[in-house]
């Protein structure tokens, strides 16, 4: 597939804008997604930096795909990795002073990471660049099982909660929200983005 610098610039765009949603999630305080409370989790239990703990998760993810496919890793995805460990890392500390104090404010911020989230998966996913090694374990669940995409995130969003509770992450109803919510916005955001002049090609990024 042949690329422009406009496929490079809008993949980068939405990593900044998804690790950005992640990492007001987390101040919101009311939940963030089931794997990114595992990497707060491990981060802080191992009291080692987020990006290290988000790369070697995208490690784990690789060798799972592998396993269920029964085909060559996919180390490409390695690439999408380590903008979004890097992004995560730079956000967090940027939002830090941001610290919601009334239910109204959490749920303003949270709102606003939601948007962030959707509107990121949308843009990076658009150009068909390398995913992230968690999304591709969604995929092959899919392939292998014939379950539809949809199907497959919310049986390993559920596998990676249970995990998170276990390692006391940050879950909370905010979790919940982003693992029944998070496709639908995403395609909302697709349709709302393909008004754009310079994105009028975007392709819908289905999660059934």
């Amino acid at each position: 597939m042949k690329r422009n610098k406009r496929d490079y610039v809008l993949y980068l765009i939405g990593i900044m804008m998804l690790t950005l949603g992640v990492s007001l999630t987390v101040q919101s305080d009311l939940g963030v997604g089931s794997i990114d409370s595992i990497n707060f989790a491990l981060a802080h239990r191992l009291n080692i930096n987020l990006s290290i703990v988000i790369f070697v998760m995208a490690l784990l993810a690789i060798a799972i795909s592998t396993c269920i496919r029964c085909e060559r890793p996919k180390f490409t995805t390695l690439i999408t990795a380590f903008f979004m460990a890097i992004g995560t890392e730079f956000w967090v500390f940027v939002v830090s002073p941001i610290v919601p104090e009334t239910l109204m404010q959490k749920i303003v911020v949270f709102s606003i990471a939601v948007i962030l989230v959707c509107t990121g998966l949308a843009l990076y996913l658009k150009p068909k660049l390398p995913a992230h090694p968690n999304d591709d374990i969604t995929v092959s669940i899919s392939e292998v099982s014939n379950l539809k995409i949809g199907t497959a995130k919310l049986m390993m969003d559920a596998i990676c909660m249970i995990i998170a509770l276990l390692l006391q992450g940050p879950i909370g109803g905010g979790t919940i929200i982003l693992t029944l919510f998070v496709g639908p916005g995403v395609n909302l955001a697709t349709y709302l983005l393909e008004k754009l002049p310079f994105i009028n090609d975007l392709q819908p990024y289905h999660i059934q």
